[in-house]
């Protein structure tokens, strides 16, 4: 047993016995999660290259992707592949391969399309919540070939024309880059060297394309300054709606804001009308219930998210949930209030890979490779959570029958904790998520709850960050609690690099429950 394990367990074993509950000895095997570990690479896909030393990420592992990845002839995923070459022989294909990263180039991304466009010139991306949204095949312009990257962040495209300069576009909704391949050799893969493929991080300066992101700032949550860390230019931090950038900060309870930043019950949730403005909304915790939240609100947050809006809401903002015109939806028996299991420890958390029928949940198995090859899984395969929160059940048993809802990360059965009134947090839903409009056909929108705060909230340190997790100065500091200038830089810890992943997902064309990415349909 390792150090940290034990001291887990110490932990554990005391509240467990304080709620007179039999304590448990070990971390027993987890049911429906795949363990990836944190060793050399944690990869196991084909389209991985061979490490050869890592790359330092910043929590004492390493990134083994010096190497360029060695090509495969095929991903795995569904690809636009499947025509024949008019370049090559039959069953010979002209092809493009290699790894795409965040704006940041630290860690590879899963599901992001890769394509070669027919014309150079891409078609300029609507702004906001559209028909596009519920269609979104139409924001791809016509291409000869394309193909999804897997968990290890690699593709290979197929049919991809020869020649000089040539077209490569990455793309995921409406994050979007184009590259130009400087020599591509006709009948044989071109693998591009690593590091030489990523999202984009500037609009405004002509750095491709990026969704428009509202973020209500709040006390306890650092999610506007997460999309810093992974890499987008300060440049596109806004107040409001301004339509000089692509990350518009709205106020929400608490110290965290920007100079003019309104209010976001005046500005953001205020009407269905606003909203529709966002690509997708980020709620940060504020400390304390939703201040200034109506029931007609809540009805906007979920007109908006059936036509295509995405949500993701941190810790306290299930106040948006377990009342109003979301409460009838059933999606997780609810315990309100701070519900703090430790803000001294680790805990750890399982990726769910299956669905609540039994059938295997794809991106929960794809979430779970991945976190594995950046370095984000402890020595037992779980996902180490700082500042852990249980204020949500799905699973059975004291999850609620027939729940529309999907978890992604639970609390591994080892936390034994009982909160609040003895209730068991084993299997408490750290991040799950509904896809909308609930029990409807065709869906197109998405809401995520997650009680997995980016740092732990602000002061509070999560190992691997630096003074502090959230801003970087003191309180006293002119800037403390200013973004993005007062925001922290670090390497991405563990859970801010499953949040990563997920905000990347929410941003996506949406990939429905139980299915698995796919590109867009030749044009």
């Amino acid at each position: 047993m390792t150090q940290k394990t034990s001291a887990i367990l110490g932990g554990l074993l005391a509240v467990a016995v304080a709620c007179g509950t039999p304590a448990t000895s070990g971390f027993p095997p987890s049911s429906g999660v795949v363990g990836s570990g944190s060793g050399s690479t944690g990869a196991t896909s084909s389209g991985m290259g061979v490490a050869t030393g890592g790359a330092p990420d910043g929590n004492g592992g390493s990134i083994g992707f010096i190497a360029p990845p060695t090509p495969v002839l095929d991903s795995g995923l569904d690809d636009g592949g499947e025509l024949p070459d008019p370049n090559c022989p039959a069953g010979v294909h002209t092809s493009v391969s290699g790894l795409v990263y965040d704006p940041s180039f630290q860690d590879p991304l899963y599901n992001i399309t890769v394509f070669a466009p027919k014309s150079a010139t891409l078609p300029t991306l609507p702004k906001g919540v559209t028909p596009e949204s519920c269609m979104c095949d139409a924001l791809y312009p016509s291409f000869y070939g394309s193909a999804v990257t897997d968990a290890t962040g690699h593709f290979k495209v197929d049919n991809v024309p020869p020649g000089t300069n040539v077209p490569l576009v990455v793309q995921t909704g409406k994050w979007r880059k184009e590259f130009m391949i400087p020599s591509v050799t006709k009948c044989i893969d071109n693998p591009q060297p690593d590091k030489t493929l990523r999202m984009p991080k500037n609009e405004i300066m002509g750095d491709g394309n990026m969704p428009d992101f509202a973020i209500s700032t709040g006390q306890s949550d650092s999610l506007e300054c997460l999309l810093l860390r992974i890499g987008v230019d300060a440049d596109e931090w806004v107040p409001g709606p301004s339509t000089a950038g692509h990350i518009h900060i709205f106020q929400g309870n608490g110290a965290t804001t920007m100079p003019a930043a309104p209010a976001s019950y005046m500005g953001l949730w205020d009407s269905t009308a606003d909203l529709m403005n966002y690509d997708v909304t980020l709620l940060s915790c504020e400390g304390e219930e939703t201040e200034n939240v109506t029931d007609a609100n809540r009805q906007s947050l979920l007109d908006y998210s059936n036509a295509g809006g995405r949500v993701f809401a941190s810790h306290w903002h299930y106040s948006w949930f377990n009342q109003g015109p979301f409460a009838a939806d059933n999606l997780a028996t609810w315990y309100p209030g701070t519900q703090t299991l430790d803000d001294t420890m680790l805990f750890p958390g399982d990726v769910y890979t299956t669905l609540l029928n039994g059938q295997p949940f794809p991106e929960g198995v794809a979430l779970s490779t991945w976190l594995g090859v950046v370095m984000a899984l402890d020595m037992n395969g779980m996902l180490d959570i700082f500042s852990a929160r249980h204020n949500a059940d799905v699973l059975p048993p004291a999850g609620p029958p027939g729940t529309p809802s999907q978890p992604w990360v639970v609390l591994d059965k080892s936390v034994t904790l009982m909160v609040p009134a003895c209730v068991p947090a084993a299997n408490g839903a750290e991040y799950f998520s509904v896809d909308t409009p609930i029990g409807a056909a065709a869906q197109c929108g998405r809401v995520v709850y997650s009680d997995l705060h980016v740092s732990g909230g602000a002061g509070i340190t999560a190992p691997g960050a630096t003074y502090m997790a959230d801003y970087a100065g003191a309180p006293t500091q002119l800037d403390y609690g200013i973004v993005p200038s007062g925001c922290a830089m670090h390497a991405l810890t563990p859970q801010e690099k499953a949040l990563e992943f997920m905000i990347f997902d929410l941003s996506s064309c949406l990939v429905p429950i139980g299915q698995t990415p796919h590109p867009p349909p030749p044009k």
